[in-house]
């Protein structure tokens, strides 16, 4: 990997987590009002800094305005009036969409597994 691409992979991350309100020891600064005080599991976690480095740049609430969202807000995918099917989410992420790339070679099914954990919790 070239020093270049290094760099972009670096700035791309570290934007991702200043707009997700992410600090520099990779603690969540959730806006005030937010009340999510539960602790999260080590699979939801690993899920978390999974989804934070693939996920985030399209599908995280960012921080700064006007935000003009590239794929939908996963904010409570598995809750609300119309939670999503855990299986059809498994497969967006496997095959992707036309919109979104598809991360089954990039992945193992652990990882994926984590990040759906970590997606209950939003």
């Amino acid at each position: 990997m070239s020093v270049v691409s290094k760099i972009a992979r670096f700035l791309l991350l570290m934007f991702g987590l200043v707009i997700c309100g992410i600090d520099a020891r990779g603690q969540s600064n959730p806006p005030a009002s937010s009340s999510r005080s539960a602790r999260l599991t080590e699979q939801e976690m690993n899920g978390k800094g999974l989804f934070l480095q693939r996920c985030s740049l399209c599908h995280a609430r960012k921080l700064v305005k006007p935000y003009e969202p590239i794929g939908p807000v996963l904010d409570e995918l598995f809750k609300g009036t119309n939670p999503r099917d855990e299986t059809i989410v498994r497969e967006f992420v496997l095959k992707g969409t036309p919109r979104m790339p598809g991360f089954q070679y990039a992945l193992e099914p652990k990882q994926i597994e984590e990040i759906i954990a970590y997606l209950k919790t939003l």
